[in-house]
């Protein structure tokens, strides 16, 4: 029983230190010292090891943005971390960036080590999934997928995402050839059958080939809006006529 009382007072003074560093404030910490006030030795002993038992258990900080008094600050997570005998800082090796996977790259300094926490943007499961399944059935009008891919879309959110992030190529090739570009698609498709690969570049085509923009472009014409959605060689009548009449 001595040597459980002993474990609890080392076990509930380490939480409270490393509250009190995160927080100094000391909300957190009265918080705590309120949920272990409640338990006796034995519920103690349970938590604890019901705790180390599941992997996604933590101690949680509760801290509230607009209050800066409770605002987690990265020097007190120094502080914290200290508590714990904790190193932040870390040789983080990288052997996929190296020639030799037997002698891995290892960054020149350490480097700050810890869990990024990643929000998903779309559902993972394939059957709540907006991405195309396949494109063996398309629209005429607008080049997008039907039958069962017809939900498969590419939203402004993940648009905004790849832009924010210099994603230029994937963005293009998303938007385009993947699209509803098919003139590019088959540019593509004969690309890798021929040489087993394909660059964007060698792909490209003009605007006159995105089906997406064109009809936008032409109900905007309908209603007297004139937009420099596709070039200007759009309203070129003989060109167009000529897009349209290729086989």
């Amino acid at each position: 029983m001595a040597d459980i009382k002993s474990k609890r007072l080392q076990i509930e003074s380490l939480v409270y230190r490393t509250m009190n560093a995160l927080d100094p404030s000391g909300s957190n910490t009265e918080k705590y010292k309120a949920m272990f006030s409640k338990m006796n030795d034995a519920a103690f002993s349970k938590w604890v090891t019901q705790f180390l038992a599941d992997p996604k258990a933590n101690i949680r900080l509760d801290i509230e943005e607009f209050d800066k008094s409770k605002t987690l600050k990265y020097e007190n997570v120094e502080k914290a971390a200290k508590q714990m005998n904790l190193d932040l800082y870390e040789y983080v090796y990288m052997p996929h960036v190296s020639s030799n996977p037997n002698r891995p790259v290892r960054t020149r300094t350490p480097v700050l080590v810890g869990y990024l926490n990643i929000k998903t943007v779309q559902q993972l499961q394939t059957k709540k999934s907006t991405g195309v399944i396949n494109d063996l059935d398309r629209d005429d009008l607008t080049g997008i997928a039907k039958g069962e891919s017809k939900g498969g879309t590419f939203s402004g959110i993940e648009n905004e995402i790849l832009i924010g992030l210099g994603a230029d190529n994937v963005l293009s090739e998303v938007c385009g050839v993947r699209g509803d570009n098919m003139v590019e698609y088959e540019n593509m498709l004969e690309a890798i059958s021929e040489t087993g690969s394909c660059s964007l570049k060698d792909i490209k085509t003009n605007s006159l080939d995105k089906p997406t923009l064109l009809k936008t472009d032409l109900f905007l014409k309908a209603m007297g809006i004139k937009t420099d959605i596709v070039s200007e060689a759009y309203y070129n009548t003989g060109l167009l006529r000529a897009q349209f009449t290729e086989d």
